[in-house]
């Protein structure tokens, strides 16, 4: 398969993360990089998204500039594929590594203060549950199914503010569009990502 590897940002990429983007396993699959870089993040993901479409990539992986992939990431997320399914790593607010809140957001009502503890993720992953169907979460690390981009409207990513100061973030909107549009969001429990932002690297 072909696969288009892109970072969306409006700064510059870490070392670490492209050194961690460097060394994915990638098995037979073809990979090609991208760094979009002076755009917001919502036109910068949009790019990125137009550029899998043109170039025929049948998969787009995202990566946030300040987000360390484990070395097993691709092959893990490929691994009984799905249209979206997202890495994981520590909340913004995560004030520890196993207790505290990670990216991604459970199953259910409309709530994106659900976030799952990585605690919970790891014992789902040493049950030899892989694949866990989740509400959203933040896209640092996201791979998404080309065709998926087809079927929703343009555009994928939006930063919308509301009236009443409150935000949806670019990330969290293009998840609130696939769930419009019955596209189910995965996250896979081996892919726990490390997260510069909070000096925080879970286990791999």
């Amino acid at each position: 398969m072909k696969i288009l590897i892109a970072v969306p940002t409006y700064e510059t990429i870490t070392p670490d993360t492209f050194k961690s983007i460097y060394n994915l396993k990638k098995g037979d699959h073809w990979c090609e990089f991208d760094f979009v870089r002076g755009y917001d993040c919502a036109t910068a993901r949009n790019n990125i998204a137009t550029r899998a479409l043109e170039t025929g990539a049948d998969y787009v992986l995202m990566v946030d500039n300040d987000v360390l992939l484990p070395e097993d990431a691709l092959l893990n997320l490929l691994e009984d594929p799905k249209d979206v399914c997202l890495g994981y790593y520590a909340h913004r607010n995560a004030q520890n590594l196993y207790g505290g809140k990670t990216s991604v957001c459970r199953l259910g009502e409309f709530n994106y203060t659900w976030q799952y503890p990585a605690i919970e993720l790891l014992q789902m992953r040493a049950r030899g549950e892989h694949k866990v169907q989740i509400h959203g979460g933040g896209m640092g690390c996201a791979l998404i199914r080309t065709d998926v981009f087809r079927r929703l409207n343009w555009p994928w990513f939006y930063w919308v503010n509301y009236p009443d100061r409150g935000v949806l973030s670019e990330d969290l909107y293009f998840c609130e569009q696939c769930g419009k549009a019955g596209i189910p969001i995965y996250t896979d429990t081996r892919v726990g990502c490390g997260h510069l932002l909070r000096r925080m690297q879970w286990p791999v």
